[in-house]
């Protein structure tokens, strides 16, 4: 990185417009209101709103666990090393600064979950099809999210995975593509969308083998990974058991203690994310968010354990696992243990900007 730049200067060319950088370089991308889509990769969302908390524009990337500024887009997604994004930024500088793109005039709402949008269909086949053909999960515990109103069957064919709150009421859902198309969804194959106005901080999740409080919570990055590893390891622990689903890794980890403030504390926290990379960056976040709980002085939070779940990393996630039927292996590690174990194989130079873009996290107790 360049050695002779204030803060000032740095300040001002990492918080550049990232649209204005998307126009220029031709980076394809859909809008929708205050949000932009890639469109080689639907997972990284731009927020274009500028306020007082959020003075400029910012990204996320849900499948890589990352987000932050212009100055982390270009190290995240154009792959520039520090000094090579500083000296783009520099040179860019004056064409982004003149650069006009249409930003809508739009009135801030709260957005409001509308269940009737995703209905199911009477009999559902294409989508049951798919979990157990290509997903490889159980026909009975395939049935059973169906006819417990778990998961249903929209019109076009796809999977729609309900959310619900304590009091069993529908707050938002996420909709799971059933044709498997590379050219168009990229890597993952598939179409994944969280529905508009779903809760925030929140997720899909379920429970077996009922009790009187939740003794283990297992978190994943998705729905079906939730389900994979029920099936595999579901009937090995007699006491109650939730699990959730982020959708995405790193920055969705905020959805945890928000979880655990209406649900209840669990005995255990088991994170059970992906063998990659976004994976363990997730694993972190996680942490952190578990010395957070722990700090607020709450007797069941300070006694919660903390556990970190993953198969073999020579598959990347539980349906992996699943799918190819060569082994149920489970490895249960602590935090320390799973960062031993793994920082070699992800090691990296730390930026020295970070972005700071958080916000404080609420929890209520229950």
């Amino acid at each position: 990185m360049p050695a002779a730049i204030s803060n000032e200067e740095m300040n001002h060319l990492c918080r550049q417009s990232i649209q204005s950088y998307l126009d220029l370089k031709g980076i394809p991308y859909t809008q929708d209101q205050h949000y932009l889509r890639l469109k080689d990769h639907d997972s990284l969302v731009i927020d274009t709103r500028i306020t007082p908390n959020k003075p400029y524009e910012t990204f996320y990337w849900n499948s890589q666990g990352v987000g932050g500024n212009l100055f982390h887009f270009l190290k995240d997604y154009e792959q520039y090393s520090a000094g090579d994004a500083i000296k783009t930024l520099r040179e860019m500088e004056p064409a982004l600064a003149n650069h006009q793109h249409s930003i809508p005039n739009i009135k801030e709402t709260p957005k409001k979950y509308e269940a009737y949008r995703h209905k199911g269909i009477r009999y559902p086949k294409r989508s049951i099809d798919y979990f157990i053909k290509v997903r490889k999960l159980s026909p009975k515990l395939v049935h059973a999210m169906y006819k417990s109103g778990l998961v249903r069957e929209l019109k076009n064919g796809n999977a729609f995975f309900v959310w619900y709150n304590h009091k069993m009421q529908e707050v938002g859902g996420d909709e799971q593509g059933t044709l498997v198309n590379h050219e168009k969804f990229g890597k993952r194959g598939t179409k994944k969308k969280v529905a508009w106005g779903s809760k925030d901080e929140f997720g899909f999740h379920f429970s077996c083998n009922f009790g009187k409080q939740p003794e283990r919570l297992y978190v994943f990055e998705s729905p079906i990974d939730a389900l994979s590893f029920a099936q595999m390891h579901g009937h090995e622990y007699s006491g109650k058991q939730r699990f959730l689903s982020l959708n995405g890794a790193g920055t969705k980890v905020k959805t945890i203690p928000s979880f655990i403030g209406e649900f209840g504390v669990p005995a255990e926290l088991h994170v059970c994310l992906d063998t990659d990379r976004a994976g363990y960056k997730g694993v972190k976040k996680v942490k952190e968010k578990y010395d957070w709980l722990q700090s607020l002085n709450i007797p069941a939070l300070r006694n919660m354990k903390l556990v970190i779940d993953q198969p073999p990393a020579k598959y990347k996630d539980w349906n992996e696992q699943l799918q190819k039927g060569q082994d149920r292996q489970l490895q249960s590690m602590s935090f320390e243990k799973f960062i031993q174990k793994n920082k070699e194989r992800f090691s990296e130079k730390q930026s020295q900007i970070k972005p700071t873009i958080m916000k404080p996290e609420k929890i209520v107790n229950r």
